[in-house]
């Protein structure tokens, strides 16, 4: 655990004891003590900074003339120069003590000026939560070439080839941010950095606002969206100036400002943003900021070229070698007192696949199973896919901490006070649950002084422990309102502001004047609610965003797909036009291709995926997307084709493994399926896993079993697809059960009025032929929008035959009704297909 020590006279005992309790930390012990005789007192000091990994003085007249406080500042200097203690802040409680009063060494540490509580208690908070970073960063070995490629770029040696920007691309968690603050450490004098995301929607304004909030901190929330409402209000070139100036500061700080692309650094084509260009293009004004980006693929050089500026320096990180894998997990094990056997090291070397990140979540599985149990029970297997569901899957969270991941994921970053209330949580409880995450590495604190969830796990947290439900965001979004209210004292109060805005939109909550959205929040929350199948909201999030910024691509795409979802092709046509006359054409045919893959027109669809892929759309989708166009095509060995190189980009993406589970089964290779459905289980969500199931067992012809998996899925899911409850249906019918079929489809209408419209009414129509009303049924088959589709006719040949077999006709209706049969025969020819229910509604 990690300790702070608290060196101080006794006559500031009652304000040391204060700050003490406004700390109120979950995962750090605080030693105020005063010291007044004793004869062991002095080995107790000494013991106690020993095990401290921080070191407060409260400096006052008083302090300096305490023989104690002198000692214990001597003894912290040589823990200091031991390196046990990480950190060291002096608190002035009097501004006109001198320099020259302290030892030169405290003089080089970092000071603050306060007689109040708060701000001094926030100041330690940032101070531990640097220890606690420096304690989550993994060992680190390899990496050599890619630090000298780094050190290339900021000093090459040739005159004028150094640049104040360098560009360090690779995958998710291979070890970006722990190889680039390895070499600003040791080759620019820097010690830690500063990551600023760039999001969809962003723009230079919204990245001032950002950094501002992390470089000046506010006394108030009032006060931070003051600040915040005045930088965005800010025209361009002033934004810019705002922000290097800022970055200026950040540098001063002995730091790197980072950018990272979370979606609005790059678009589609690797074209830099505009107003990120014009930051590196004026960088020559400000010689004293170096910096950085972060992404997870190479920037073109076009948008470089033309403007004349030299691109920039780009170091790839690949994954680490087997040899320099095997040496951190030898070196994580022994700082986890674990002993491993050669054999152990070599499995979990093998197993984390040259993910860094990896090493610490399989060493973990090990202390809690023991290396026989973790490796003979393969719970290892396929770990470098997915190391983080892997290990939520087998690790044994408590259901407080399940809840914390849950709410965490959805709501970061918050206050640990906000937390413990919206858990409903004891003091005592939240700490222990919140210092097990943080040493997991799960938890982080972030660089404004709250906490959050990191990074890549939210997505997996998402999968294993369930979506954030109504009543949790309720309940964040009401404490969270409430500590906006009546904090005095904090550091970056945007993002609080920012989460407390998503939190009540999610819960359907009036807004209040403490909730603040950049743009990027509208475009996030647009995408939650298209991926979450609430299509309606979404249109009207991305709608939102677009009257502000009418250039937000990530928008407009979002617009799009939810207007086809909703069936509302004329609309989602329009937006497609605008984006050809902004010039998006590659991703104008894209989605064109979208649309007539929902219009069921396959073939269509593929000649514009085609177009978009002629044009230079690359990626996996493009492929997932053309595959499942030749799969329903019947093209099994283009689908194939078009599969494997989506799985070449991204192999443990769950839609890529749920369209080659249905090509297998398409193929009749149920062996196959069912081990890809083993792989599936990894990577995707319980209740699409039993979907998947499902629909293997139904086209096997298993249709009990089909059933079973088919009621799992709608079981497990907190807020049921369509697909998964239109599946459910499906195998009602099929398995006779008529009464669970017509509540599970009066549901699907209730839930999904507005999408899927044939697939609603085509099974109103099958159940009313299993119930032989065919007459109900054939007048649903009246309502197809698409009638011509093979399984439309299919349900209008089954009624019409059951009219004919089971009904008394005049003759001249038999007779019309009989034509109508043979029109249905010769345009099936022999064909017999079911209801589309195989492509997920939340791909693409």
């Amino acid at each position: 655990m990690i300790k702070a020590f608290f060196s101080y006279s006794t006559q500031d005992a009652a304000f040391v004891r204060e700050v003490a309790s406004e700390i109120g930390r979950a995962f750090a012990t605080i030693d105020y003590r005063s010291f007044r005789a004793g004869g062991d007192l002095l080995s107790s000091i000494d013991e106690a900074l020993k095990e401290s990994a921080a070191f407060v003085l409260f400096l006052s007249k008083a302090a300096l003339a305490s023989p104690w406080v002198g000692h214990e500042i001597r003894e912290a200097r040589f823990q200091a120069a031991m390196g046990r203690i990480k950190n060291v802040l002096v608190v002035r409680l009097d501004p006109h003590i001198a320099p020259a009063d302290l030892p030169e060494w405290l003089n080089r540490t970092k000071h603050i000026t306060t007689i109040a509580a708060k701000p001094a208690a926030r100041r330690i908070r940032s101070l531990i939560d640097d220890v606690v970073r420096q304690g989550q960063s993994p060992r680190f070995v390899g990496r050599a070439a890619e630090i000298a490629a780094l050190q290339d770029v900021y000093s090459a040696p040739e005159p004028g080839a150094e640049s104040q920007v360098a560009c360090v691309t690779g995958l998710p968690r291979i070890g970006r941010r722990s190889t680039l603050t390895k070499m600003v450490r040791e080759s620019l004098d820097l010690e830690t950095l500063l990551v600023i995301d760039v999001e969809p929607g962003d723009t230079v304004q919204a990245l001032a606002a950002k950094v501002s909030a992390l470089v000046d901190p506010s006394e108030t929330p009032e006060e931070s969206l003051t600040r915040t409402r005045e930088i965005t209000a800010l025209g361009n070139d002033e934004a810019l100036a705002h922000t290097l100036g800022k970055f200026q500061e950040i540098c001063q700080y002995h730091q790197m400002p980072v950018l990272h692309d979370e979606g609005g650094l790059l678009d589609n084509d690797g074209d830099i943003a505009p107003y990120i260009l014009d930051l590196i293009e004026s960088l020559s004004q400000y010689p004293d900021i170096v910096t950085a980006l972060l992404t997870n693929r190479r920037p073109s050089p076009d948008r470089f070229n033309a403007r004349k500026m030299r691109p920039l320096g780009v170091v790839q990180l690949r994954p680490l070698e087997d040899a320099d894998i095997s040496r951190l997990v030898g070196l994580m094990a022994k700082a986890h007192q674990i002993t491993l056997a050669p054999a152990t090291v070599r499995e979990v070397t093998a197993a984390v696949r040259g993910y860094p990140p990896s090493v610490t979540f399989a060493l973990e599985l090990i202390t809690v199973y023991g290396p026989d149990l973790g490796i003979r029970g393969r719970m290892l297997s396929d770990f470098g896919a997915s190391p983080l569901t892997s290990y939520l899957k087998q690790n044994k969270f408590s259901s407080l901490e399940q809840k914390i991941l849950r709410v965490m994921a959805a709501n970061s970053p918050l206050p640990l006070s906000v937390l413990q209330e919206a858990t409903s949580t004891s003091e005592d409880g939240i700490d222990k649950a919140l210092i097990h995450l943080i040493d997991v590495s799960l938890i982080v604190p972030t660089a404004g002084g709250w906490y959050g969830v990191s990074g890549p796990a939210v997505d997996a947290i998402r999968r294993e422990f369930g979506a954030c439900s109504k009543a949790e965001y309720g309940a964040v979004a009401t404490r969270l309102d409430k500590f906006l209210a009546r904090s005095e004292a904090g550091t970056d109060y945007l993002a609080l502001q920012r989460t407390l805005f998503r939190a009540m939109d999610k819960a359907g909550q009036q807004s209040t004047p403490r909730a603040y959205a950049l743009l990027t929040d509208r475009v996030r929350l647009a995408e939650q609610y298209y991926h979450e199948q609430e299509y309606q909201r979404a249109v009207d999030m991305a709608t939102d965003a677009l009257d502000s910024g009418p250039g937000i691509h990530q928008a407009r795409a979002t617009l799009i797909r939810a207007h086809v979802k909703l069936g509302e092709y004329v609309e989602a046509g329009e937006h497609i036009t605008e984006l050809k006359k902004r010039g998006q054409m590659r991703d104008a045919f894209f989605l064109t291709g979208f649309l007539e893959r929902h219009r069921g027109q396959h073939r269509v669809a593929l000649s514009f995926y085609q177009k978009a892929l002629d044009n230079g759309r690359g990626g996996m989708a493009i492929h997932r997307e053309m595959a499942d166009c030749c799969l329903r095509l019947g093209d099994l060995s283009r689908a194939d084709e078009h599969i494997s190189r989506a799985e070449e980009k991204q192999p443990d993406n769950r839609y890529v493994v749920d369209l080659k589970i249905q090509i297998a089964c398409r193929l009749g290779d149920r062996d196959t399926a069912l081990s890809l459905l083993v792989r599936l289980a990894d990577i995707d969500r319980a209740e699409m896993v039993s979907h998947r199931t499902s629909r293997v067992e139904y086209l096997c012809g298993v249709m009990e079993t089909a059933y079973e998996f088919a009621q799992k899925a709608v079981e497990k899911s907190d807020n049921v697809r369509f697909e998964v409850l239109a599946n459910y249906v499906l195998c009602a019918l099929r398995t006779s059960r008529f009464g669970e079929a017509s509540a599970a489809l009066d549901q699907l209408d209730r839930k999904f009025s507005k999408q899927r419209r044939d697939i609603r009414t085509g099974l109103r129509a099958r159940l009313s032929i299993a119930q032989q009303d065919y007459q109900t049924a054939y007048e649903y088959t009246e309502r197809f929008i698409s009638p011509e589709r093979p399984v439309h006719l299919l349900i209008r040949r089954d009624a019409l035959r059951g009219m004919l077999d089971r009904t008394a006709l005049a003759p001249q209706l038999r007779a019309d009704l009989k034509a109508e049969l043979k029109r249905c025969e010769d345009r099936l020819a022999g064909r017999e297909e079911d209801f589309d229910l195989d492509t997920r509604s939340d791909l693409g």
